[in-house]
């Protein structure tokens, strides 16, 4: 009360040099404001030196706590930072891992790189999935130069734990998923449908970008994993991959949980209706695939309407959001002629990436990557997007930081 917020908005820095919660108030007219304390310090580091590494669900709402990945060394390992959120002024206050230490501690990630986090609550148990993503080593221009090598190891892997809601502690129970082969790339988004009994997994494969054409023998394609979850235990049910179809990305159930919708960046020019696909949910075939935009414009985040009408896409280096229509029976569709909304205000190629939308009808986008800057869309009914005054939004203290600095990652919040 008294301080004019509708709710309040989250991402990272994903600083090396030491990762750190942005915090921003949102008002009722969309417009927001960085906070005081803003970024709140998690301890740990992010990982912003080492590029444009891809991932979803870096952030985490459960119950009153904020979980956040530390994507960068702790020393070896990735991390967890969890937060006691103030619904009432949006403040952060972290929470000791380990009270018997005279020091602050974060929640060791059981793997390198922790990207993306996933969240259920079974017979009363939260249980909290951590995707460690390891490296994307990928190739580049053409004649194709490597970046990063392929390398086998069990620290790309899904991590299960469980969380105290009453003190906001992790406890890890067991790796549920080891990815040892790198040539199918590191888990980018871990996604569990509403009830929590399936998850999905993307991976990002071997990406070829900034030439013409994907070479077919560099690239290797990303994959979706489906499982059954019982108990903290995953059993595979289903796996997608396709050639020429690689860097798979965001992924969102779909709102009657029988399919997957899922971003995917990096296509051959045979592939290029393959921005987003739908996918079974339970074997992972996919059912569907549509175009983004134009060409190359790297389609890589998913976000389903409150509404449960549509799902929008982020694309990285197109800086749009396309929108497509959910049918009754969970596929999609696309019933706007040109459906799709660049974000203005002279943002440079590859920077768009997490969406968040909140109750009151605006629809965010992060400037994640060059610009530091949020867009603040208007949703219409029928799906378009009008940018609002003010809008994109330039984070204070992120100003003026290169994309070695800061690479944001993750976008959530709440209304109050």
């Amino acid at each position: 009360p008294g301080n004019g917020y509708s709710g309040y908005i989250y991402s990272s820095t994903n600083a090396t040099s030491g990762n750190g919660i942005i915090a921003m108030g949102r008002k009722s007219d969309g417009t927001l404001t960085e906070l005081e304390n803003s970024p709140y310090p998690t301890g740990n580091n992010g990982d912003a030196m080492d590029g444009d590494f891809d991932a979803q669900n870096a952030l985490r709402i459960s119950g009153d706590f904020l979980l956040a990945v530390n994507a960068g060394g702790n020393p070896v390992n990735g991390s967890i930072s969890v937060f006691k959120i103030n619904r009432t002024t949006g403040s952060l206050t972290q929470v000791d891992q380990d009270p018997s230490t005279a020091t602050m501690d974060n929640m060791d990630s059981r793997g390198v790189r922790s990207v993306s986090i996933a969240t259920t609550i079974q017979a009363g148990i939260t249980f909290v999935l951590v995707a460690n993503q390891f490296a994307n080593p990928n190739f580049q221009m053409d004649p194709a130069v490597a970046h990063g090598s392929v390398t086998s190891t069990d620290m790309r892997n899904l991590a299960v734990f469980t969380f105290n809601q009453s003190n906001g502690i992790l406890t890890f129970s067991k790796i549920g998923a080891t990815y040892n082969d790198g040539s199918n790339g590191g888990p980018t988004t871990v996604e569990f449908n509403k009830s929590g009994t399936k998850m999905a997994v993307s991976t990002w494969g071997v990406a070829h970008f900034m030439t013409p054409d994907a070479d077919l023998t560099k690239q290797k394609p990303g994959r979706l994993y489906i499982y059954d979850f019982m108990a903290g235990n995953l059993t595979k049910t289903g796996m997608y991959e396709e050639a020429g179809v690689s860097g798979n990305i965001g992924i969102s159930w779909s709102p009657n949980d029988q399919y997957i919708y899922m971003t995917n960046f990096n296509l051959h020019s045979t592939k290029e209706d393959n921005s987003v696909t739908v996918h079974d949910g339970i074997t992972a075939a996919k059912v569907q695939n549509f175009a983004t935009g134009e060409r190359n414009d790297e389609a890589c985040w998913t976000w389903v309407s409150l509404d449960k009408q549509k799902l929008y896409t982020a694309s990285f280096s197109g800086n749009i959001v396309s929108v497509f229509d959910i049918t009754g029976d969970g596929k999609l569709a696309k019933s706007l002629t040109t459906n799709y909304f660049m974000r203005s205000g002279g943002i440079p190629m590859g920077d768009t990436k997490d969406l968040f939308q909140v109750k009151d009808g605006y629809l965010y986008a992060s400037g994640a990557y060059q610009s530091h800057k949020i867009s603040i869309f208007k949703m219409a009914p029928n799906g378009s997007l009008t940018e609002i005054s003010g809008s994109p939004y330039a984070v204070p203290k992120s100003i003026g930081k290169t994309k070695d600095e800061q690479s944001f990652l993750g976008l959530t919040g709440f209304d109050k």
